[in-house]
């Protein structure tokens, strides 16, 4: 019965206070309906290839399941099928916009490159309901991912900088290096170096390091702004050590899927396949 207490659960969770006029208006479901969803759903994750099948058996008798709409969404962006799957998303964002609209919009920033409608949902959900985080990351965060995938590096400084203070105010008891994630000191380096303001970025990535202190990424671009600034001899001692640690790359789930922006070592990338000089 465990499918079942999922069930119940899951759409017990849709009934808080700040849910959507659309969710209080959904329909209950019987005993019968919530049996078949129960099979449903236990067939949808066992069942691989027809799991798309079993998913549109559950919202034929669930169709305002926001919930259900992303599940259906969420395997096609991995699988790359961008396209197919943007309507499920928006389904579920339409459906119930406080708790899927932000994850439209990370999903738009990070696997289907959407930029200009990631920075419109999540202004959208910044209005209507607030700054708050989605996939362990503020929305400012995304939103300079975003900025910085258009160019616009003064914009994505911006919003990485209010991602900084939003984590600062929200975990004021761990030191700041801390409290504000890794992956936004190691954008706030990029976003300077991109602006040309190489020592400020260097001092982002040493923050970025005093967390992830084997981070290649941040110690390539931390590199290459050395020499910039005329270091030449550490900046090539830090770049081959940047190579030997090239497994310590971005380590969000999502790598698994996309190469995040900026992102130096991936299978892709012909520095992962680069070896260190011997001496």
């Amino acid at each position: 019965m465990k499918y079942l207490v999922f069930i119940f659960v899951l759409f017990a969770s849709c009934t808080g206070a700040g849910e959507s006029q659309i969710e209080k208006e959904q329909t209950p479901l019987t005993t019968q309906d919530s049996l078949k969803i129960e099979n449903y759903v236990e067939k949808a994750y066992k069942s691989g290839l027809n799991y798309q099948k079993y998913l549109d058996s559950v919202l034929l008798i669930k169709p305002d399941s926001a919930y259900f709409w992303q599940q259906k969404a969420m395997p096609l962006y991995k699988a790359r099928k961008y396209s197919v799957g943007k309507p499920f998303l928006k389904k579920a964002a339409d459906l119930d916009p406080q708790n899927f609209l932000s994850y439209s919009a990370f999903m738009k920033c990070l696997f289907s490159k959407e930029y200009e409608e990631s920075i419109e949902e999540f202004m959208d959900m910044k209005e209507r309901f607030g700054d708050s985080y989605v996939m362990d990351h503020t929305y400012n965060f995304y939103i300079a991912l975003d900025y910085l995938q258009l160019n616009r590096f003064d914009e994505a400084k911006a919003f990485l900088i209010k991602s900084k203070e939003q984590q600062l105010k929200d975990f004021p008891e761990d030191p700041p290096y801390e409290a504000c994630h890794y992956m936004d000191w190691f954008y706030l380096g990029i976003a300077e170096m991109e602006l040309n303001n190489y020592a400020e970025a260097v001092k982002m990535f040493d923050t970025s390091l005093l967390v992830y202190t084997n981070f290649a990424d941040a110690m390539y671009y931390k590199a290459f702004c050395m020499k910039r600034l005329g270091k030449i001899d550490d900046a090539k001692i830090l770049f081959e050590e940047a190579i030997k640690n090239k497994e310590n790359t971005i380590n969000e789930d999502q790598v698994f899927y996309e190469i995040y922006p900026y992102q130096v070592f991936h299978r892709l990338s012909s520095f992962s396949r680069q070896q260190p000089h011997t001496q």
